[in-house]
């Protein structure tokens, strides 16, 4: 880390190096977490539902996602460099399987201002998985 951006407090380390709301680096600005989690969602390989902390609806607790499927490269298309349109409005246009693999990482990266959020991972019952080599 460069001595300008170390702190003893890794919070105002990470304050000072990624933009706010960014736990993870950027590739470009406007990929944020909330992009890679819709990716998600839109292709259809999860179901995310976020718990709201009863004493302050603007803070989410925990998390929970189920696993829907996870995209083969063939499954994505021809062109994997090739972007997708989403399905519903959002501020990108589409994704490409690039962003769709970073979406598996990157969708987990959500925290609440008392960094205190959790998960739970679950995978849909009653299916057979073919994971794609990179996610195992």
């Amino acid at each position: 880390m460069e001595p300008e951006y170390w702190n003893k407090n890794p919070f105002k380390a990470t304050a000072k190096a990624f933009p706010p709301v960014f736990h993870f680096k950027p590739t470009t600005i406007n990929k944020t977490r909330t992009f890679y989690e819709f990716i998600l969602i839109d292709s259809n390989s999860v179901s995310i539902k976020h718990f709201k902390d009863p004493k302050g609806q603007s803070l989410n607790t925990h998390s929970t996602i189920q696993i829907l499927k996870v995209m083969q490269p063939r499954q994505f298309g021809p062109n994997l460099n090739q972007a997708k349109k989403f399905s519903a409005p959002f501020d990108r246009v589409g994704y490409t399987y690039r962003d769709y693999i970073d979406a598996w990482t990157k969708a987990f990266w959500h925290q609440n201002t008392r960094f205190k959020h959790s998960w739970l991972i679950y995978l849909k019952t009653n299916i057979i998985y073919n994971f794609p080599n990179w996610f195992l």
